[in-house]
């Protein structure tokens, strides 16, 4: 069976409980239910403390217990996948780049004779090879990151998560590991992004959104960005999140009944748009 034909990832009416600050039980998620295909890009977004990082640990498989409901791993199987956090101090366990892939080879027991090939190609990906060797308190925050990410590319499974992952980077390090993750998506990997940065947002991926340990939105991305034509508010906007500027436009350009469904969100999309904008402005001065 291939990875395209195994089964899903299914979530169904799953909850989670943990301590909060004062040691109390707290449900961080609530009876959510949604499912994850091979090779599938899924958003995951929110305000912080939604409970977005509970189901991206959930669905890397770091939840065995405190979890209620139904939980069927499928394709990504019983072992834990790999997970990029925001802040990768936090999972580092070697001192160098170098040394992290190795660790992440050595326990996917990948063959000892491969290793070091498998550790230059990898830091190749991320930029890495001229500081394959050098201490974390060497490196830049980004450069951190990167190693982290580095990590989860050599473990070679079938899910990659990532939690903010790009949250502190700059436009170079955010670009890499966009197009690194976009390649293992080719590839039938499925990618769960969690972030808040709602330009990343591409139409054609589904996205879910969280509010206060709910799904409060499981869809596309362009309808949670925009909502149906009438919509008070736009899903986006009643996950107490906030608009990016060009889809403001484009809902206001809409009510406005200048732009019709389905709205703009890629920059070839808008390319298009402001196109037919200027070539209508260009007839209806030729008609005056």
């Amino acid at each position: 069976m291939t990875l395209a034909s195994a089964a899903p990832i299914v979530l169904e009416g799953v909850s989670v409980t943990g301590s909060n600050e004062s040691g109390e039980s707290a449900i961080r998620l609530e009876d959510v239910s949604l499912t994850l295909a091979p090779g599938e890009w899924l958003y995951v977004v929110g305000v912080n403390g939604s409970g977005k990082s509970t189901l991206a640990r959930l669905l890397a498989g770091l939840y065995t217990e405190g979890a209620t409901g139904a939980v069927d791993r499928g394709f990504a199987g019983h072992t834990v996948s790999p997970i990029v956090l925001q802040q990768p101090q936090a999972q580092l366990f070697g001192e160098t780049p170098r040394e992290e892939v190795q660790f992440a080879l050595e326990w996917r027991e990948t063959p000892a004779e491969e290793i070091s090939l498998f550790v230059r190609g990898t830091l190749e990906r991320v930029g890495l090879v001229p500081f394959a060797d050098e201490p974390w308190d060497r490196l830049s925050g980004g450069q951190l990151q990167l190693a982290a990410f580095a990590a989860a590319l050599a473990v070679d499974a079938p899910l990659l998560v990532l939690d903010e992952a790009t949250a502190m980077l700059d436009e170079s390090n955010r670009e890499t590991i966009a197009r690194e993750a976009r390649r293992l998506q080719r590839q039938g990997v499925a990618i769960v992004w969690v972030t808040q940065r709602l330009d990343e947002l591409e139409p054609d991926s589904r996205v879910a959104a969280i509010s206060e340990g709910r799904v409060c939105f499981y869809g596309d991305a362009r309808d949670f960005m925009y909502g149906r034509s009438g919509d008070a508010i736009s899903p986006c906007e009643r996950a107490g999140l906030r608009v990016p500027y060009l889809a403001a436009l484009a809902l206001r350009l809409r009510q406005q009944g200048h732009l019709s469904d389905p709205l703009p969100m890629t920059a070839e999309e808008w390319r298009k748009v402001l196109g037919n904008v200027g070539e209508s402005e260009r007839t209806h001065t030729a008609r005056l």
